[in-house]
């Protein structure tokens, strides 16, 4: 196969283009800091493995399987980073995914992302009425973007979070909205981002979309139907295979359809493909735009802007993409350690908005 059919057509330099941002191959102290933080998120499955997987009787030993694999490459790896090529954040849970697929966990999170996304549904009509009810343009996109951003908090693969959803009874939407950060965020430049969609709307956004449940439902659907509101057509791109919490392709085209029985927007634009679902070819909770699914590259040939949602697509990889196409780099920082290495504190925002280059 011509490897230029999985590269996104609209990076502005595909040829040098390297998807993630941290470097473990030459950078120890990042090396020993991360390989022991992704090893200690590893282990955390195993003690819910048997909850999360309840039609599997092995699923705790299993997990225990998967973690052994997972430490032996680590405590490998810090030593000797050329023992994954490459090593980095992204290739390093790419590998977990693939030992969880080895040993029967066909998606791991489906209880999980099952159970959040019919609370979230419930939610859904509420949600965007209440979106509905502010009549100011500015103030309408900035609850909008407020929204993608407290859906995102819930993000089982953040240990931060991971403990405040597993301690707290009543932690949903409206609690997230509140722990986002006040404006000006940490990388904020949102309001020449809504004087852009002011004076015109987009023809074509392609949106890279990140966890199931709250995340998709809660907060990527509503900024969707504003789009479709603007006569933007919207193509909405999620894993071709479990990872994480993360919304799959198959689920993006199950919780749009049921979120379409509360919303006329939405059920019209899926009817009329002004609105359309695409795998996006990878397999773990990062991205590599140089690694995407034929067809996802054939539709968004003619997008005018490309959104990446989530620490995942836009911070742990492509925080440094350039396109050729206007983009949209959101995600709040729910590592300490990451978000100091950047120049923030845990829970900053990032809304980077950049010009077609």
């Amino acid at each position: 196969m011509d490897k230029s059919e999985n590269v996104c057509p609209l990076l502005k330099n595909p040829s040098v283009y390297n998807p993630d941002t941290i470097d473990l191959v030459n950078d120890t102290k990042e090396r020993k800091y991360w390989l022991p933080c992704l090893a200690n998120m590893v282990k955390k499955f195993v003690g819910k493995a048997s909850f999360l997987n309840p039609d599997y009787p092995e699923a705790a030993e299993s997990a225990e399987i998967c973690f052994q694999k997972f430490h032996e490459l680590v405590v490998k790896a810090v030593e000797d980073p050329s023992i994954l090529e490459p090593l980095s954040i992204r290739t390093l849970l790419e590998f977990n995914e693939d030992n969880l697929q080895a040993n029967n966990f066909k998606d791991a999170w489906y209880t999980q992302k099952v159970s959040e996304s019919s609370a979230a549904l419930k939610e859904f009509k509420d949600r965007i009425d209440f979106i509905d009810s502010i009549a100011d343009f500015e103030a309408r996109w900035l609850e909008i973007v407020t929204g993608v951003l407290a859906g995102n908090v819930f993000d089982w693969g953040s240990t931060v979070v991971a403990d405040i959803l597993e301690t707290s009874t009543n932690f949903g939407f409206t609690q997230a909205m509140s722990t986002i950060e006040k404006r000006p965020w940490f990388r904020d430049n949102l309001d020449n981002w809504i004087d852009r969609i002011k004076k015109e709307s987009y023809k074509e956004a392609v949106i890279f979309v990140d966890n199931a449940g709250v995340d998709f439902i809660l907060g990527i659907l509503p900024l969707v139907r504003e789009f479709l509101k603007q006569n933007t057509r919207v193509i909405l791109t999620g894993n071709t295979s479990p990872a994480l919490n993360d919304v799959t392709y198959d689920e993006l085209k199950l919780y749009s359809q049921e979120a379409a029985k509360n919303c006329p927007i939405i059920e019209k634009a899926i009817n009329t493909d002004q609105l359309v679902m695409v795998e996006n070819g990878q397999k773990g909770p990062c991205l590599d735009l140089a690694n995407l699914s034929p067809e996802l590259c054939q539709v968004m040939t003619s997008a005018d802007l490309v959104v990446l949602e989530g620490m995942g697509r836009a911070v742990h990889t492509n925080l440094y993409a350039k396109f050729t196409v206007d983009s949209v780099k959101l995600a709040v920082l729910k590592n300490e350690w990451l978000a100091k290495s950047l120049g923030g504190q845990q829970f900053s925002v990032i809304f980077n908005y950049e010009t077609a280059t």
